[in-house]
């Protein structure tokens, strides 16, 4: 018994150890989320020049403008991606007593709650980053063939949600209602 009661003490330990890392990790995402926030910022700011020659000088290509602005919310998707992972990994393995108070939608219970947000802002940002290609739009049939790709990406994450996310969903809320 005293060999049982010695392990789990060091697996207590380990857990404990363990949340400082992700505390780390959870910490450093958020960080670069920020940074991501400042080079859409960036980006935006660059594509100002292109707006006001379209405008004032009708000189520049609308595609040029479109690509700066879609360049733009593509880094803020991202940047938003990774800030709720980085607080679903502090809500899920650092704070432990829930003394914060989040958002309903950011409320994050589980891994499998993790999984889903991060599911769902992955195909938005595929999504975006194909209307960026599409916009540029050089050579028809690398854009159909990118277009092609994009779908069945997009189709197996679908599925990979429905059957084994979804699944897992499933599962948790029977055990409840059990209970």
């Amino acid at each position: 018994m005293k060999n049982q009661d010695f392990l789990t003490r060091i697996n207590k330990a380990f857990v404990n150890v363990g949340r400082y890392f992700v505390a780390l990790a959870s910490m450093i995402t958020i960080f670069a989320s920020g940074l991501l926030i400042f080079a859409g910022v960036w980006e935006f700011i660059n594509g100002i020049p292109n707006i006001l020659d379209f405008l004032f000088n009708h000189e520049g290509h609308r595609v040029e403008l479109s690509v700066h602005f879609i360049s733009a919310i593509d880094l803020f998707m991202v940047s938003v991606v990774m800030f709720v992972m980085g607080i679903g990994l502090f809500e899920l393995f650092v704070d432990k007593d829930q003394t914060v108070a989040y958002p309903y939608w950011l409320k994050i219970h589980d891994l499998t709650d993790l999984k889903e947000k991060l599911i769902a802002a992955v195909v938005v940002v595929i999504v975006i980053t194909f209307l960026k290609h599409i916009v540029m739009w050089e050579k028809p049939l690398e854009t159909l063939y990118f277009g092609g790709s994009i779908a069945i990406v997009i189709m197996a994450i679908t599925l990979f949600s429905k059957f084994v996310v979804g699944g897992e969903s499933k599962k948790k809320k029977a055990e409840e209602t059990k209970e």
